[in-house]
Parts: C-alpha cells; structure tokens; sequence
C-alpha cells in the first residue's frame, strides 16, 4: 500500500505541509501564504489519499489540524488566505494548550479519513515519551541525521516573506527527512503492526507495546464472557488496603537464615509496600540488598570479577519471570484473563518452537507488557493487589537463590531483579546447577545458566560482561549501541571502555587512533538541549536551544544566559567545544578533536573501577 510521510507548520500568517513518498522519494509541497494559496490543492490530496499516512505525532496533532481543514474546507472557500491561517493557527493552539475533552478537538479527532495514520511518536509508552522527553530532532541526532536545526521561528513569529523560503526548506528538507530515516529505522515494528493488524484483528498501527496487550487481552476476554468492550475499558478500580502477609498467602520460602527469615517477617506483617536495604555477610558472600517497588538489586560499586583455572562466574536469571508469577500466583483480576494469558505463554511456545517470528514476537510482546498494566490505574487491568505480589513473590524467590548459594559457600556478587551472579568452584558447577535449579522447581520456575569470563561493575546499572562464548552484555555507560530513544552522546568513551577491559587496549591508543578503530566524528559528539528560559551563545553568537557538538582544541567556550540577561555561565567548564549541527566531512587533523578530553574522561571511570575497590578474584 502507498506509503506517504507528512509533516506540517502552522502559523498565523502561514500554513504548509510537506509530503514525501516513502518509496521513490517524490516530494509535494503546499502551502497558505501570501505567496500562494494551495487550499484547493491541500483538500483534494488529503480528501482522496487512500495508503499509510506516517508521522511523527501526527495523531495527537498534525492530522488533527488536517481534518480541522477538510471540515471546513468549504468556509474556508470562501476567505481570504491571511483568514484561513489564521483559523487553522487558532485551532493549533488549542490542540497544544488544550485539552482531550474539548469538544471541538473531541468531534474533529473522530472524523473519519481515507489513510490509515502511522504514528511513530506512539510506538513509545507514554511514560517513556514523558520521561525521555523524546523528539523527532533527538532522534535525528541518534539516527545520524546530517542536520540539527530547530524550528527556525517560533510558533508565534509574524513571518516576512524573506522567511519563507527557509520554513519552507526546513519542513521538506529536515523535517521529513528524519522522518524518513526513522521510518526506515522502525520498518521491523511497523511490520509487526501489521502483522497483528492482518492475523489478530487489531488496529495497532499507531499503539504501544502496553496498549497492544491491554486490547489484546480485552478482546478475548469480552469474547469469552460475552461483555461489552466499551464497558469493560471504563472499569476503573481503587487501590485497597494490602496487608503484605495476606497477599502472599501460600507462598512459603521456607528460609533457613535467621537473616532471611527476619526479612520474611517483616515483610508479612507491612501494609501496602515494602522497602528495605540488608547487609549480607555470611561465609564469604558480603552484599548489600535493597529491596523495593523497582525490585530487588544489589549495590556494586567499581568491582572487577574473573573466571580463572578454579572459578567460574556463574549468571543464573530466571525465565520469563514476571509471566510466570502471574501464571503461577494468580495475579491478574479476572480468572478468564489468567487462562487467556496462560494460553498465550503455550502458544508461544509453541510458535518459537515452529520458528514462527512474527507470532513469537507479538505473543512475546503480551506477556511482557501485562505486568505493568496491572500497576496502570487508568488501566481496566489494574491490579494492585496482584502487582503487589508478582513484585514481592520475585524479590523472595530471588532472595531464596541467594540463601541456597550462601548455605553452599558459593559467594554472590550481585543481584538484579530476575538474576544473580554467583562466584562457583569449577569442581562444583554441576552442583551449583543442581541446587539452584531445585529453588526453582519448588516454586515451578526455571533458571537460564550462562558462564562469564569477566564482569566489571562501575555499578548496578553500569557495567560490562563477557560470556564464555565472546558475547558481550553491556548497560549504562558501557553501552556501544544504544536502543532507540537513549543517548548517543560521547560513544567515544563506552568504546573506549569495552576496548579497555575486553582487548587489553589503552583509552589513548583506542582514542587518538580513529581510523584504526573504525571510529567516527558522531562518536565524540554529544548533543545538549538547553531550557527556553536560557539564551546560548557559542563565540559570542546567538545559538539555538538543542546543539550537537564535539570538544575541540582552542576551541571556543559554550555559554548560557538566563532570560538573556545576568551572568555567563559554562554548559561544559573549561573545555571548548565545535558546534556541528551540520556534518561535515573532514580530515581528523582539520576535525581538531580534544582526544585528550576524552582519553581523561575515560581514564578517570577506568582508575575509580581499579582503585576504589580493589580487584576481585573470589
């Protein structure tokens, strides 16, 4: 089907809309201005488009002023150009400042339309979208995108005709030119859009993961009982008072260790929630623990651990652990769920088993997605009773695997959520294995064992590992290619890391050596957005508020100014930095990187993992 990417401006003086073909590339352009008056042209293109119309926050925004325009298109006839801008920039500002149950924008975001909307901005949660604050032109930036250029005027600029021609080109040029690499970035989610939209029933193509399961699971179960889907999505729940001791009746750990079963105790006889840190130091395992809503973790600060000829590292993680809680302790409120949710781990199983890709990945995305549906008040799944246990049952389980290691004199080095890693005698691993594996019988779970030459923690959520097999695990800092949406900023430094601590190569050789090491100039840059309320200035020049750049020698300092009056003060202290919102390809010598900024800022995390604590063996 005919693939169209949209992207508009709106101002009180000027309307256009740019569309890209995402196939052959063919670019439309029109506008409302005093130019020219494209109205006709607008309405008949977007009255007739019969394909995939694919934005980024076109739902919530861009196609809502389109049907504002179709709806009145035959007022809008009849006005004067300078009339009809006016009233779209009117409607605009509602959208933004508005809110959903206005019933004007109500009325115009039901009106029907021929395409079939694309949002990509919608493929992220909505708390993800919030707290990553994430953005077509910061995404650009981790995409590679030759260009950073924010909105060349603000929305509500009175533009000149000289401005014109620069709006025009920032809309069909960049606008719709991230727009296109993204696309072709998430071609594998829309896919799997697709797939669910043409063997489920399901009209997802601008939902969310959470959102896919919820009216997943809704569907089948208004199927099996024979209730209203509209009625059923309204069902709202308040949050009761949980006695910690009743909701996890049943569930016996049996602790051996006074330690642990003083933990049990208190956490059997808490109402509503649960948190504590415990100090573990028996035999020769000495961890901190905390136990809390995000789970149980471990602290590890600057800790180095190595396989060697008598030890293994040993990382034991618990499959599909939230899933199988669910299943196994009853947490979703509607039995008929439970099952369907039951039904949809053997069907996965099953099409993983055929090699059933899209199947795996769409039933996947369900049982992953559930458990935080049920923490989701504004979710008819809302379970806080059941959320409670699933996160309270995984942190005990855990807590018992780590029992059952110390017991054994193997020691723990650190915990995460659904795993631990364990320091095992090589002429004990079957045992290990063995011991471990019977925990999670008793509670019909099952363990994933996997063997790390080395693990180096600059803490919980920042460290390295290497498998036995060569593959490497990464988070945080050490991460080289990061998801979609995370940062991008100074992958110099995560390469310069794991080329340190995996192939034995000093920060300043890996660093100072870019075309050995297969590096490039976006992997020194970083990108900086700074607030509204700041005026940045970059060599006593104007900038604007999101800028990519790289530390320079001799270079000039980044500044910012509150409200554009006071004092100057450094976005990054005592370095200079070169400005590269528009790439360009150089020499390394005319680049004039600052290696050493970098070679230091890497050395630095290097000598805190090294002489902090000392190096771990067993």
């Amino acid at each position: 089907m005919n693939k169209q990417l949209m992207d508009i401006e709106v101002y009180k003086n000027y309307f256009c809309i740019g569309i890209r073909d995402y196939v052959t590339k063919e670019l439309l352009f029109y506008e409302i201005s005093e130019e020219r008056n494209d109205l006709d042209l607008i309405y008949n293109w977007c009255k007739n488009f019969k394909g995939f119309l694919i934005t980024f926050n076109g739902v919530h925004y861009d196609n809502m002023v389109i049907k504002y325009l179709i709806k009145n298109y035959n007022n809008y006839k009849h006005l004067e150009w300078s009339n009809i801008t006016t009233d779209l920039k009117y409607f605009s500002d509602k959208i933004i400042h508005g809110d959903s149950f206005n019933e004007e924008i109500k009325e115009i975001k039901y009106l029907k339309t021929g395409w079939i909307d694309i949002d990509l901005f919608l493929y992220w949660s909505k708390m993800l979208r919030m707290s990553k604050k994430i953005s077509l032109k910061s995404l650009g930036i981790q995409l590679g995108y030759h260009t950073v250029q924010e909105l060349p005027f603000k929305p509500d600029t009175i533009l000149k005709l000289e401005d014109l021609p620069k709006l025009r080109y920032y809309n069909y040029t960049h606008d719709l030119g991230i727009l296109d690499l993204l696309t072709s970035n998430m071609e594998d989610d829309i896919k799997l859009r697709g797939n669910i939209v043409k063997e489920y029933n399901l009209d997802c193509w601008s939902w969310d993961a959470p959102k896919i399961a919820s009216e997943a699971l809704l569907k089948d179960y208004c199927k099996i009982t024979g209730k209203n889907i509209k009625e059923v999505r309204g069902y709202k729940f308040e949050k009761p008072t949980m006695l910690l001791g009743t909701l996890l009746k049943g569930f016996e750990p049996q602790f051996k260790l006074p330690l642990f079963q003083q933990l049990w105790l208190d956490i059997c006889t808490s109402t509503n929630s649960f948190s504590k840190e415990l100090l573990v130091n028996i035999n020769n395992t000495s961890i901190r623990l905390t136990y809390g809503i995000g789970g149980l973790h471990s602290v590890n600060e600057n800790e180095q651990y190595y396989s060697n000829d008598e030890i293994q590292i040993k990382t034991s993680d618990i499959a599909s652990l939230y899933p199988n809680i669910i299943i196994n302790y009853n947490c979703i409120r509607f039995p008929e769920v439970l099952q369907q949710y039951l039904n949809v781990k053997t069907e996965r199983i099953i099409a993983k088993k055929a090699k059933d890709k899209a199947k795996d990945t769409f039933l996947k995305l369900i049982l992953n997605s559930t458990s935080g549906l049920l923490d989701n008040q504004h979710s008819w799944l809302y379970f806080p009773e059941g959320a409670m246990r699933l996160r309270l049952i995984g942190q005990v389980f855990l807590t018992k695997a780590i029992e059952v290691c110390i017991i054994n004199n193997w020691q723990v080095i650190s915990a995460n959520t659904d795993g631990i890693e364990v320091l095992v005698p090589k002429n004990q691993l079957d045992l290990y294995e063995q011991e471990i594996n019977q925990v999670a019988i008793n509670f019909n779970l099952e363990f994933e064992h996997e063997d790390y030459n080395k693990i180096i923690y600059k803490n919980v959520n920042n460290y390295i590992c290497e498998t036995k097999s060569g593959k490497l695990k990464q988070k945080g800092l050490f991460v080289t290619k990061p998801l979609l949406s995370n940062s991008v900023d100074e992958l110099v430094i995560a390469k310069a890391l794991q080329s340190y601590y995996i192939d034995n190569i000093k920060p300043q050789e890996f660093i100072s050596n870019p075309d050995k090491h297969n590096l490039h100039i976006y992997d020194y840059c970083k990108s900086n957005k700074i607030g509204k309320d700041f005026t940045v200035y970059h060599n006593g020049q104007i900038q604007q508020q999101l800028n990519r750049y790289y530390f320079s020698k001799n270079a000039p300092y980044l500044f910012k100014q509150k409200n554009g009056i006071g004092t100057m003060q450094h976005v990054n202290v005592g370095e200079g930095v070169k400005i590269f919102n528009n790439y360009e390809e150089k020499s390394w010598i005319e680049y004039n990187v600052n290696y050493q900024y970098y070679i230091s800022s890497t050395q630095k995390i290097i000598d805190e993992i090294n002489n902090l604590n000392q190096l771990k063996l067993f």
